[in-house]
């Protein structure tokens, strides 16, 4: 069995591995630049790990790096930025490449149909929808339908609102002001009173539906 080499990147040491536990090496990296391995099917063994010097194409570098310079040619850039105008700036020498995702596209049909500045509207027969953007509105709502009883939209038979991200967990409430009647629908959560349902007629009754998590008391209905 041939014996792997492999050489540590930050201090060039070599070592022979009787059996490696890798198959490849997909990337190398260190404290000044990032190499890729543009064939990763070769075996380690076969691979050139002199990724810093390497013109074969087998390795690909993904920053570009300021080579070092001799005395004599530092000595000469100093001179030449004396001369240079002192309001320009030294042009930084970084490369990053091209995302390895797909660009990101929006459709601009897509885009209208959401809510421009917020708000939107909509009619329809004996129907009122305003949409609103999520976490806009102080009270968590995100749409209002409105129910009219008439084609006009004079008569409102029913209002029925939509919430999000509230810490009572309230997920719809519905009016009916003719009735003056109020119906809320919570989600089940052990920090809001195990509320399932609220039914309220001003000057009536007000009615309380609980989860069946409520307490140990097995309360479900007030």
């Amino acid at each position: 069995m041939e014996k792997s080499i492999f050489i540590e990147p930050s201090t060039g040491r070599t070592y022979e591995l009787d059996s490696s536990p890798y198959y490849t090496i997909e990337g190398v990296f260190n404290h000044l630049n990032f190499w890729i391995n543009m064939d990763p099917s070769r075996d380690i063994d076969q691979m050139n790990m002199e990724f810093e010097e390497d013109v074969s194409g087998e390795w690909e570098y993904v920053m570009i790096q300021k080579k070092k310079k001799s005395d004599n040619e530092e000595a000469e850039e100093e001179h030449s930025e004396e001369a240079s105008d002192e309001g320009e700036g030294e042009e930084e020498i970084l490369d990053m490449p091209p995302p390895w995702s797909p660009k990101l596209f929006i459709d601009k049909d897509k885009f209208k149909e959401s809510c421009p500045n917020g708000e939107k509207t909509i009619f329809f027969k004996k129907c009122k929808v305003d949409f609103f953007a999520e976490c806009t509105q102080p009270d968590g709502i995100t749409k209002r339908v409105t129910l009219f009883e008439d084609y006009k939209r004079l008569i409102t038979n029913e209002i029925r609102c939509y919430y999000t991200n509230r810490k009572d967990n309230l997920l719809v409430r519905r009016r009916f002001p003719y009735e003056f009647k109020l119906v809320e629908h919570y989600a089940s959560s052990d920090k809001s009173y195990h509320w399932k349902k609220l039914v309220q007629v001003d000057g009536h009754y007000r009615k309380l539906y609980y989860y069946h998590h409520r307490n140990k008391d097995g309360l479900i209905y007030r």
